[in-house]
């Protein structure tokens, strides 16, 4: 079964946290992840690791309890919106003589993703959500042009008409049709104010 490492559940143990003070607790369970990944990475004996990657509410944590959950390996359970995350990520899983493979979450309506992420328990600025789904994408096509041993999934989310989440994995020929696709999925933060303001 995964292991999962999630910044999220970390908070939940951080004396005096509350959901309604999510962000305030983000830096520090987010290091705490970051440590346990480190370990979590030299002591597995599986030879691939799970990195996360999609903006706050794309569903990435369903997708995972759903869908990875009987792989055996670690997986961290992170929106992956810097490139430098990525690249230390990386770079330590390679080192430790193992292969990333990452899962990235897309939502096919950046307005209910939006929505979704309004009415979690766990509170965060707005401008967290439009930081991490533009960073995210940003970072993805990033990863694909300059690592392009990794292996990459892409996964749109979406719902259906019984307001289920379901996931459908889009698939590639090769590198330069995900680069293509990954390109056309660009969104800055003011794009996605933009929309979410045309929308709303």
């Amino acid at each position: 079964m995964v292991k999962i490492i999630s910044a999220d559940e970390i908070k939940e143990t951080i004396a005096n946290y509350t959901p309604d003070k999510a962000e305030q607790f983000h830096n520090q369970s987010a290091k705490l992840a970051d440590k346990q990944f480190e370990v979590s990475i030299k002591s597995s004996s599986n030879s691939k690791v799970i990195l996360m990657s999609g903006g706050t509410a794309s569903g990435k944590t369903e997708f995972l309890v759903t869908q990875l959950i009987h792989k055996k390996c670690v997986a961290m359970d992170a929106t992956l919106y810097t490139e430098l995350g990525a690249q230390i990520k990386i770079k330590k899983i390679i080192k430790e003589k193992k292969s990333p493979v990452i899962y990235a979450v897309i939502p096919d309506d950046i307005k209910r993703a939006f929505i979704a992420f309004l009415n979690r328990d766990r509170k965060f600025s707005d401008t967290h959500f439009y930081r991490t789904h533009s960073g995210s994408r940003r970072t993805l096509l990033w990863v694909a042009k300059n690592f392009p041993a990794v292996e990459i999934h892409v996964i749109e989310s979406s719902y259906t008409k019984k307001k289920e989440v379901r996931f459908t994995e889009i698939i590639f020929n090769n590198r330069k049709e995900l680069i293509s696709y990954l390109t056309g999925k660009l969104l800055s933060e003011a794009d996605i104010i933009s929309i979410l303001q045309s929308q709303l």
